[in-house]
C-alpha cells in the first residue's frame, strides 16, 4: 500500500512523505497497524504486521505500486482532471486510483495475480452502484510481442467487457489496448497403413486453437484524453459473465476483422 493513517493525526499520509519516527501507522481498511517500507530502490509503502487477513495491498508487487504511483502523479498535472486521489475509498470499494476525467467518475484498477475473476466481478458491479466508471488495467507482458498469446481467465474477462480490448500500462498514463484474434494451429500430415493394405492419411490443416490467440495491438492511448464513458448491459456466456457495468474505454475505432470473440 501507498498509503495508510497516521495515528497522530487521523488522516490519510503517503508513505514517501513519512519516517519511521512519525508513526504508528495503521491501515485505513481494518485499523491494524502499518509497518513502513522506506529503501533506496523499491517505491516506499506499508506493509500489514504479519499475521494479516486484510485484503488491502495483498498480493502487490513492485511493478504495481510503481504503476499506480505514476498514473497518480500524472494525473495530477492534467488539467481536465480533478478529485485525484490513490487507493481511494468509496465506501464498498477502494479504487487503485481515482479522478473525475472531463467530468467523468473514473476507478483505475491494476490487476494482480490475487485477484480472482469473481472478485474483479464483484467490485465492477460495486462501481456501477456507485456510478462510477471502471478502467481495469494489467502491467504490459512482453510475451504480447510473440505471434500467440494465452489469455489468463481474468484477460478473457475483461476481453469481453471492453469489447475486444484489454489495457496494458506501459508508462505514465500511456496505455496500448490489445485484441485477441484467433490463432490458427496447423495440424501436421500423416499417414499410415491398415491392416487390409490400404493407406490412409489425416491432417495438412490448420485448426482454431482454444488456448491461443494472436495478440493485436491497437495504438497507445492516454487515460486523460482518449477514452470515454459507456454503460454496458449485462452479457453472459457458457464460461464468462459481464455484469450491467460502467466502462471507461478508449475512443479508436476497431483495428482488427470482427469475430464472435470480440463479444461486439
Amino acid at each position: 500500500m501507498l498509503t495508510g493513517m497516521r495515528s497522530a493525526t487521523n488522516g490519510k499520509v503517503f508513505a514517501k512523505n513519512c519516517e519511521k519516527k512519525d508513526g504508528p501507522f495503521f491501515c485505513i481498511g481494518c485499523q491494524k497497524e502499518l509497518v513502513l517500507k522506506k529503501g533506496m530502490i523499491k517505491v516506499h509503502h506499508f506493509a500489514h504486521k504479519p499475521p494479516s487477513s486484510c485484503t488491502r495491498g495483498q498480493g502487490e508487487t513492485e511493478k504495481h505500486r510503481e504503476c499506480k504511483e505514476s498514473i497518480y502523479n500524472m494525473l495530477l498535472t492534467m488539467s481536465n482532471v480533478r478529485d485525484v486521489d490513490i487507493e481511494h475509498d468509496l465506501g464498498g470499494a477502494v479504487a487503485d486510483v481515482y479522478a473525475v476525467i472531463n467530468n467523468i467518475p473514473v476507478a483505475i484498477e491494476v490487476q494482480h495475480s490475487s485477484l480472482t475473476v469473481n472478485e474483479i466481478t464483484r467490485r465492477t458491479e460495486q462501481y456501477n452502484k456507485l456510478e462510477v466508471c471502471v478502467l481495469w488495467l494489467s502491467l504490459f507482458d512482453e510475451r504480447l510481442l510473440k505471434d500467440r498469446f494465452s489469455p489468463s481467465a481474468w484477460e478473457k474477462w475483461c476481453h469481453a467487457a471492453y469489447y475486444g480490448r484489454v489495457y496494458y500500462w506501459v508508462s505514465g498514463l500511456d496505455i496500448i489496448p490489445y485484441h485477441f484474434s484467433e490463432y490458427k494451429l496447423y495440424v501436421p500430415e500423416k499417414t499410415w497403413h491398415v491392416s487390409c493394405g490400404d493407406e490412409r492419411s489425416a491432417g495438412g490443416y490448420h485448426k482454431d486453437s482454444k488456448r491461443y490467440r494472436k495478440p493485436l495491438a491497437g495504438q497507445s492511448v492516454n487515460i486523460a484524453r482518449d477514452f470515454t464513458h459507456k454503460i454496458k448491459s449485462e452479457w453472459k456466456a457458457k464460461k464468462i459473465h459481464i455484469p450491467e457495468c460502467r466502462i471507461y474505454l478508449d475512443v479508436q475505432s476497431a483495428w482488427w476483422e470482427k469475430t464472435a470473440f470480440t463479444n461486439k
